[in-house]
């Protein structure tokens, strides 16, 4: 099968593969543009908006424990498909639901789907990059962030427009459904990942033995790093909107606004960021992200104009957009280097990384309970801190290469 992985095919997997985590990003950002208006339906506190949250983050944390072992089973192209649409068709029912309990109940159903549908595509990536040479991981996040940036924009339009809230998602949710079922089958098929993860699996198992402590005890800690910077992904996809709603006091058409333009950021950045890398050493690529990064939080937070607020968003994502594309290719190399396939090393670090997304809102709705939403947004600087940090730390230690495992 891997020879008949031609780059027409290979290219043609990635697009689908990339159409689809676009899907996702932008029912995610419907989703966290609208939760204003479900805070407002309900006349939520903000402790119980954290529960609408939560019921999202518990179902995506919930399948996290089995997704990879359905993938394996199943293939990533089916269950990228089925997951799809069954996300899409959850999403679809979020503003139709006429009591808030039962909300709760959708809601977790629809972050277990998501959450699924997160792991069978970037799944299918880890193989195209082992069967093809080629990084791909990069563009593959920067769609989910073009899907965000888009899914804001389109909220935002259909918020300052008065359009019928209910169809907010009912319609991309339709529409990305037929997409789904027109794309899918471009994916390489689960025969293709067996025989790409076997060539590896077969390699020298004593040694591998050997060496799995230490890979393992790196891709935890390349995990945790992934923790920390999804939390502040995660807390800006959910807070963003009622971040300009109730701190900033944007006008109804601005609301989104700060969502799209942490999005646009991710979107430059992660799409450029191959070029990027190719150019200037990943120690670099960190520092000035943080640097760019912690100078947009410090604007969201100490500004008051909704242009200006926009404007830090915007820079907030660009610093940020490239630590998790060169955190999973990082993970996905030192497996390799291990002797694992580099999908289970993906998945290590990958399953670690993504309850952050999906707990980073749980974080701020508590404590912005005691201490106010800005200061509870405060605290996402020392999340990105000690990412940073701590990919600086790791580069030093292993001598700028922290992929390889017999550096010490």
């Amino acid at each position: 099968m891997t020879e008949n992985l031609t780059p027409t095919r290979a290219r043609h997997a990635l697009w689908a593969s990339m159409i689809a985590l676009y899907l996702n990003g932008l029912l995610y950002a419907v989703w966290g543009v609208n939760i204003a208006v479900i805070r407002t339906r309900f006349d939520l506190s903000e402790g119980a908006l954290s529960l609408a949250l939560a019921a999202v983050a518990i179902g995506g944390i919930a399948t996290m424990a089995i997704s990879s072992r359905i993938v394996t089973r199943k293939g990533s192209r089916y269950t990228a498909m089925v997951s799809g649409l069954l996300m899409g068709g959850s999403a679809s029912l979020i503003l139709v639901i006429p009591q808030f309990m039962p909300l709760l109940a959708l809601l977790f159903v629809f972050g277990i789907f998501v959450a699924a549908h997160d792991i069978s595509v970037n799944t299918q990536v880890a193989s195209l990059e082992r069967l093809s040479g080629r990084p791909m991981i990069g563009a593959l996040h920067g769609s989910f962030s073009a899907g965000g940036l888009s899914g804001a924009l389109l909220s935002s339009y259909w918020q300052g427009a008065s359009l019928p809230a209910e169809a907010n998602f009912l319609v991309p949710a339709a529409a990305g459904a037929a997409v789904i079922i027109l794309t899918w089958r471009f994916m390489v098929p689960r025969e293709a990942e067996n025989t790409s993860s076997a060539g590896q699996g077969a390699r020298d198992t004593g040694a591998v033995d050997q060496r799995h402590k230490g890979v393992r005890s790196r891709l935890l800690f390349l995990g945790l790093l992934a923790f920390s910077a999804l939390v502040v992904e995660g807390a800006f996809y959910d807070w963003a909107a009622v971040y300009m709603r109730e701190v900033v006091k944007a006008p109804a058409s601005w609301v989104g606004y700060g969502y799209a333009a942490f999005a646009v950021g991710l979107v430059s950045g992660r799409l450029s960021g191959d070029w990027i890398r190719a150019r200037i050493v990943h120690q670099a690529l960190i520092a000035t992200g943080w640097i760019v990064a912690a100078g947009g939080l410090t604007a969201v937070l100490a500004l008051r104009s909704p242009a200006e607020v926009v404007a830090g968003f915007f820079f907030t994502g660009l610093g940020i957009s490239n630590i998790i594309p060169l955190l999973f290719s990082t993970a996905a190399r030192l497996a390799v280097q291990g002797g694992m396939p580099a999908s289970e090393g993906l998945a290590i670090t990958t399953r670690i990384g993504y309850i952050g997304l999906l707990a980073g809102p749980l974080i701020v709705g508590p404590v912005a309970e005691f201490v106010g939403l800005r200061l509870s947004l405060l605290s996402l600087g020392i999340a990105l801190s000690f990412t940073c940090a701590g990919w600086l730390v790791l580069s030093r230690r292993t001598g700028g290469k922290p992929w390889n495992i017999s550096a010490a």
